[in-house]
């Protein structure tokens, strides 16, 4: 399906102000000096933290009391008010600064080309039904076991350890418990196969449950477990699958506008800088 691509260039609430200031578009809320704060650059701010959702915003909005939404816009003037003095003094044009208002900016340009391509993008029940029967492998619960998990340092206490597991029945134990000899001891979460240690894999889901198994060399140390749960691999329904196949799908559609606005632009590296940053060589 090819590789996911996720644009995440942050931006900030000041940027968001100086982006903003001087834009009227509706009620004015405030005014600082010979400068005002509209309604609607207040309501765009709040948006932020709704993901674009003008019915969260407004919930938002509804559960501020009137001394929280004072609050806010002094807030923002403040903001205003240290923007300008920075502007004063010329830190705009200072380098640190003038990287971050950079792109900041294209952050807040990038994601707004984003919402607005993506009123263009299929997800229909259809489209997104397409996507989870095309790619049925991605969404399956893969097969998981819970484990006690023993390091050991040497082999012979390893095999003295292997001995203690196959007590019935196991007593709890605490994450993590370490005992004086360097022993560490744990009863893990549900993990799949790439959460396991290459060489224990096999091994461990070969193994039944209630079985014991190594002691299993590692680099830390010797291996002993005994399984406890094993959670056999399933695929999931199209609705439990909903948002990963959502996701997947928007990943798609981007990785093509990607690939379509790439090929509008000639985009070169300079391999000796690249692999000196910061006068850092690369590995």
């Amino acid at each position: 399906m090819g590789g996911k691509v996720r644009l995440s260039l942050g931006f900030v609430l000041l940027v968001g102000c100086l982006v903003f200031a001087g834009m009227a578009w509706g009620r004015t809320v405030a005014v600082i000096g010979d400068e005002a704060i509209e309604e609607e650059e207040v309501l765009s701010l709040l948006r932020q933290y709704t993901e674009g959702s003008d019915a969260l915003a407004g919930v938002l909005l509804s559960r501020m009391s009137a001394e929280e939404r004072r609050t806010y816009i002094e807030s923002l003037a403040d903001w205003f008010l240290l923007a300008r003095e920075a502007t004063l003094r010329g830190l705009r044009l200072r380098p640190d600064v003038a990287v971050f208002l950079k792109w900041n900016a294209i952050g807040i340009l990038g994601q707004a080309y984003l919402a607005e391509l993506q009123k263009e993008w299929d997800f229909s029940e259809a489209a997104l039904r397409a996507q989870y029967e095309a790619h049925a492998e991605r969404y399956a619960d893969e097969e998981a076991v819970r484990l006690r998990w023993c390091v050991v340092p040497d082999e012979n206490r390893a095999k003295r350890m292997l001995l203690d597991l196959l007590g019935e029945p196991l007593p709890p134990l605490p994450r993590g418990e370490e005992n004086a000899g360097g022993v560490r001891c744990v009863d893990t979460d549900w993990l799949r196969r790439d959460a396991l240690p290459q060489g224990v894999v096999e091994e461990i889901f070969r193994a039944s449950p209630g079985t014991t198994g190594g002691p299993i060399p590692t680099e830390e140390g010797y291996v002993v477990f005994r399984l406890l749960q094993r959670r056999e691999g399933r695929r999931l329904s199209f609705e439990e699958a909903g948002d990963r196949v959502r996701q997947d799908l928007r990943d798609i559609y981007l990785q093509r506008e990607m690939e379509r606005v790439r090929l509008k632009a000639d985009i070169s590296m300079d391999e000796m800088v690249l692999m000196d940053l910061g006068n850092v060589p690369a590995r």
